[in-house]
């Protein structure tokens, strides 16, 4: 066989080829996009979760989403962060601003800045990656 009896271009099968392999790139930046985001999106999504059950007033609810240890951190110096006593009295409403790697990376979880009832003292909530655990950032 010379290169002058060579089958002829199928153009057919190179236009699946060619579908086939921006499908799979399409795929791959997805799913790398995806792992990319998927860490801000679970700590916003925990932080509504626990500003919601704060805004209807279901403090047992939004304790058990901070995930405290009872001894370390009871029930009445939550209430006492928290409740109707707090530095931002009975939440009525919130908004989450940002949720920020802390600086210099390698960190276990998100840095969350939630905007409550309107007072520009914004609140600092730490959520972890793998527990969803809450607590207050300290820096």
């Amino acid at each position: 066989m010379t290169l002058l009896d060579s089958t002829p271009f199928d153009k057919a099968r190179a236009r699946r080829r060619r579908n086939v392999l921006l499908g799979a790139a399409a795929v791959l930046i997805l799913a790398i996009a995806v792992y990319l985001c998927w860490p801000y999106y679970m700590a916003r999504r925990t932080v509504n979760q626990f500003m919601d059950a704060l805004v209807r007033k279901n403090y047992q609810m939004a304790y058990a989403i901070w995930k405290p240890d009872p001894k370390s951190y009871p029930m009445d110096y939550f209430m006492q962060d928290w409740g109707p006593s707090s530095r931002w009295g009975i939440i009525k409403s919130y908004q989450v601003l940002d949720v920020l790697q802390p600086p210099g990376g390698n960190a276990s979880g998100m840095v969350i800045l939630v905007r409550i009832n309107g007072i520009h003292d914004d609140a600092r909530l730490w959520v972890e990656n793998k527990t969803h655990e809450m607590s207050f950032y300290q820096f």
